[in-house]
């Protein structure tokens, strides 16, 4: 398979080069950003057929990238070790179609919002028992760990939680009669249930409150600046809607 990533311990030194420098000074300095994606998430960031990474993230990623003048690379995590690499220095930024939460403020620096979304319940479509969040008291709920949809169901009380480290098993657990509902996010639900069949939509919630943001270390306040210029420049361009367009067809944001 085809995948346009960088080894671990290469991007550890090329991200930690420049020791005094600021992470802004550092990513011109080398020509390139490191961006650490969990590819497993569609539309937003998965491999297609040939293997590369594509997404509305990843044209995302690349925009930005070039209103900073450098290259974007993409590095493929698991989104449970996600938040620990990029403490660690494997790449720059995160851009995984991250929620910006009060939990993640206090230990992160997050841009401004530039997707809103909410969450999804998904069931069989052959269930008639779950309409709403309500319904999913005594139910079986598959999420990914450590997703929005995770917390969401972990609040609700009498709901048992099922967590798996990728999206695509949660949906199995449904397919296989061993969970009753899926809940994510609205966006990669809705693209899911294009090749689930088997599946549907049947509630969302929490609408609005899903803002995803561009994710650093703590600290990077020159990063964030720079980033947060970027999205307005891409916003006022017309380039976020021509990448939006291509990903969700009319726009809606």
């Amino acid at each position: 398979m085809k995948r346009f990533l960088v080894p671990a311990v290469l991007a550890i030194l090329l991200v930690g080069s420049i020791a005094l420098a600021s992470t802004l000074e550092e990513i011109k300095a080398r020509g390139k950003i490191y961006i650490g994606t969990d590819a497993t998430y569609p539309p937003m960031e998965f491999h297609n057929e040939s293997g590369e990474i594509v997404g509305f993230d990843i044209d995302l990623g690349r925009a930005i990238a070039e209103e900073l003048g450098v290259e974007a690379v993409f590095i493929d995590t698991a989104w449970d070790g996600i938040f620990p690499a990029l403490d660690a220095g494997k790449f720059d930024i995160i851009i995984s179609s991250t929620s910006i939460t009060e939990e993640r403020l206090k230990s992160k620096e997050m841009s401004d919002p530039y997707y809103v979304t909410s969450q999804a319940i998904a069931v069989r479509r052959d269930n008639e028992t779950i309409r709403g969040p309500e319904d999913l008291k005594g139910k079986i709920v598959a999420v990914q760990i450590g997703t929005t949809g995770d917390l969401a169901v972990s609040e609700m009380e009498g709901v048992t939680v099922k967590r798996f480290d990728t999206i695509d098993k949660a949906y199995m657990e449904v397919l296989n009669g061993r969970a009753d509902a899926v809940v994510n996010d609205l966006s990669e639900v809705a693209y899911r249930m294009k090749m689930l069949p088997d599946m549907k939509i049947v509630a969302t919630f929490r609408e609005g409150e899903e803002k995803y943001g561009v994710t650093m270390r703590k600290g990077d306040v020159e990063l964030l600046a720079a980033i947060n210029e970027a999205l307005r420049r891409i916003k006022a361009s017309g380039k976020y809607d021509e990448i939006y367009r291509k990903w969700f067809g009319e726009l809606g944001k």
